[in-house]
């Protein structure tokens, strides 16, 4: 694997080349965006980039549209010590695999190397095709050339999936991308709102229509004129209400309570439920015609537990936003803290991983999250081992100093020790296959077993 590296900082570039040539890598050290724009008129693309967003002479991130279309194919990694979440999202639209801040995440990049290097990869690049901004996983990457299939033309959408599986971000996914970010998007949870306010919320209602509408209201099917109107939960709504919102659906026209003059609709429709709408029709508790007039195109989110992949760049994601929203206090995801994430099977599904996760961001006494803080926002998860025989299960320490608590160095350090320990027990020991499973490089387990005194 042939790697190039464009970074101006001296000790930067020569410490990332001595590293990689360790890993058994090839790599080449460009220091400047002219030195590399040289060198891609004479020299073949790598099979991959890492390059640097400030650069000395250039701005690293529109580095790619400067060269060759073969070097824009190939897979680029960002770094940077100056990131923000917004530039972030920007080049992983475009298709950029990753964007690491500084001080680098080694094991993470070390990750996206040997995968890379696998047999048989076709990695995409900034060639001009977007990556997929729901997940990595293939279900997720189907799912998404569906919605770009659909482009601007389609009408009404069912979007199936279990509860937090990610079915509004689906949709507003599908609206951003078809319809373009400007126009509206209005969400609703029609589960939520009282059987009484309903119709109102839903269609409007003009002054006077009944006690208490001191003025007219516009209801969300005129609020999302000209884009797009989400009602989530719709297998929840009530038989009353069926009948109406399938007269609207034919005729594209609301009538506002209270009022006589129809009004004329141009709103997109994306309905979701985590109900199986087809027995609840058989139950008698929804409309089949209605069910066929909202089942046009329909789009299934699987649950997270069928799709792992997806599970620590989700994590990745969910800590990249705590840290654009709370710079002063940066968190990351460790090695241990991503293999036990990928460990977890998620009933909450992405909410769940996102609650999760800003717990541990909120609790967090070091940059780096550690599982133990994972684990006790999940009820039944497969939490860490216990870090000691001679310690109780709540942390406290007969051994310590004065009040009985132990230091929390010593403490982590127990705790990854316990960890590794058990990871190679049940990997039978072997270094290289237990430091794959872990996510980090042998040399990594190495110098950890060594530190931690594991023979």
């Amino acid at each position: 694997m042939v790697i190039d590296l464009i970074e101006d900082d001296p000790f930067m570039g020569e410490a990332l080349t001595e590293r990689l040539h360790l890993e058994g890598m090839h790599c080449r050290w460009w220091r400047s965006a002219r030195d590399v724009t040289e060198a891609a008129q004479r020299d073949p693309a790598p099979d991959v980039v890492i390059s640097d967003v400030r650069l000395g002479d250039g701005d690293g991130t529109q580095l790619p549209q400067t060269l060759p279309a073969s070097w824009r194919s190939v897979p680029w990694i960002f770094i940077t010590g100056y990131g923000s979440h917004a530039l972030r999202e920007t080049l992983l639209a475009r298709g950029a695999l990753d964007f690491l801040t500084k001080p680098l995440d080694m094991d993470r990049l070390l990750r996206h190397l040997r995968h890379l290097a696998q047999p048989g990869r076709t990695p995409s690049g900034l060639g001009g095709t977007c990556s997929c901004p729901l997940g990595v996983s293939g279900e997720m990457r189907r799912l998404y050339t569906l919605v770009q299939r659909l482009g601007p033309h389609w009408q009404t959408v069912l979007i199936t999936g279990e509860s937090g599986a990610g079915k509004e971000e689906l949709a507003r996914c599908l609206h951003r991308d078809t319809l373009g970010p400007q126009r509206p998007f209005i969400a609703v949870n029609t589960a939520s709102l009282p059987e009484s306010l309903i119709e109102a919320e839903l269609f409007g209602y003009e002054r006077g229509a009944f006690t208490g509408a001191a003025r007219a209201h516009r209801g969300l099917f005129e609020q999302a004129s000209g884009g797009t109107l989400f009602l989530d939960e719709i297998g929840d709504m009530p038989l009353t209400l069926q009948a109406r919102l399938l007269r609207v659906l034919q005729d594209r026209q609301v009538t506002r309570l209270g009022g006589e003059k129809p009004q004329q609709l141009d709103v997109r429709l994306i309905f979701a439920t985590h109900r199986p709408l087809h027995e609840a029709v058989r139950a008698g508790q929804f409309r089949e015609d209605l069910y066929y007039r909202i089942n046009v195109v329909h789009l299934h989110v699987p649950p997270l537990r069928e799709r792992p992949e997806d599970i620590v760049w989700l994590a990745q994601r969910f800590v990249a936003q705590w840290n654009e929203a709370h710079p002063g206090r940066a968190r990351r995801l460790g090695a241990a803290a991503e293999a036990w994430l990928g460990a977890q099977r998620w009933p909450g599904n992405v909410r769940q991983l996102r609650n999760a996760i800003e717990r541990a961001c909120l609790l967090a006494v070091d940059e780096e999250l550690d599982p133990l803080l994972l684990s006790e926002s999940v009820p039944e998860s497969v939490a860490p081992p216990p870090a000691a025989s001679d310690q109780g299960s709540d942390g406290w320490c007969p051994a310590g100093d004065g009040d009985g608590m132990v230091r929390l160095e010593d403490y982590l350090r127990q705790q990854e020790r316990a960890y590794i320990e058990r990871a190679l027990a049940h990997h039978g020991w072997q270094i290289g296959v237990t430091a794959e499973a872990l996510g980090i490089s042998r040399k990594n387990l190495w110098e950890r077993m060594k530190r931690l005194g594991i023979q």
